[in-house]
């Protein structure tokens, strides 16, 4: 991996496809998957900088990340979102289990899964009380999750509350690779309608997003706005600093 924006990022897909792999296969840690509203709120926050940091490895979920930093490091960078990387590797060999979200939204993923090939009898869920972060019972939740043994843990309960919750619960399981992957159960389940391709295409996701979630896209919006110049500005100067 390497630091932009001084969080660490794998743009090498395969790569990172084969780190989550290896990790499921051998032994345990978190991914993030990052996009724009996450790397925002690491700027302002040191300790969820430092829980992103502290995974294994991260990929770039928004495609203005990969974007400006491809032009700040002339570099060919792109995202692999969340919903992207659900929607392949829930088919991967091994024990999947779904944690976080509603049972309802775990069938249509089972039917969906088995519709296209592949099996429920590698999956299961577990459900999880609404708390805080601080409130959950992280050594009963692992006991529930090394009783199964899974290698894939998917952890669906927004940014950047799965982050610290997959941080805090990793001392606890015995194995597996935990993976922030937000909304993407809602889009493989169809509970939420899939982001046209053309809005990924033309980098306009924010658009689209802002359009059919307008309360909750505004808040984020005005906070992006403000401070994603300022990072833009320091990554700058980083690198200037690097070549002097």
């Amino acid at each position: 991996m390497k630091k932009y924006f001084n969080i660490n990022f794998e743009f090498n897909h395969l790569q990172l496809e084969s780190n989550i792999e290896n990790v499921s296969k051998t032994g345990k840690g978190y991914c993030c998957f990052v996009d724009l509203t996450s790397l925002v709120y690491s700027y302002k926050h040191s300790d969820f900088k430092e829980v992103l940091n502290n995974a294994f490895t991260n990929s770039c979920d928004g495609s203005y990340i990969a974007m400006t930093a491809s032009k700040i490091h002339k570099e060919n960078l792109k995202q692999y979102i969340g919903p992207e990387f659900f929607e392949k590797f829930i088919f991967k060999q091994g024990k999947h289990l779904i944690l976080g979200s509603t049972i309802k939204v775990y069938e249509k993923i089972v039917k969906r899964v088995e519709l296209e090939g592949g099996t429920k009898n590698n999956m299961s869920y577990l459900g999880l009380p609404f708390k805080a972060v601080d409130e959950f019972d992280y050594k009963s939740i692992s006991s529930a999750i090394n009783a199964f043994e899974p290698n894939y843990i998917w952890v669906s309960l927004g940014a950047p509350k799965q982050e610290f919750f997959m941080n805090k619960l990793l001392p606890y399981i015995n194995k597996g690779v935990m993976l922030g992957v937000g909304a993407a159960f809602n889009y493989f389940s169809g509970e939420i309608k899939d982001i046209p391709d053309w809005t990924k295409k033309l980098h306009v996701v924010w658009i689209y997003r802002l359009l059919t979630e307008p309360k909750k896209q505004i808040k984020r919006l005005k906070t992006i706005f403000v401070t994603f110049p300022k990072m833009i500005k320091e990554e700058k100067e980083t690198k200037r600093d690097k070549k002097s």
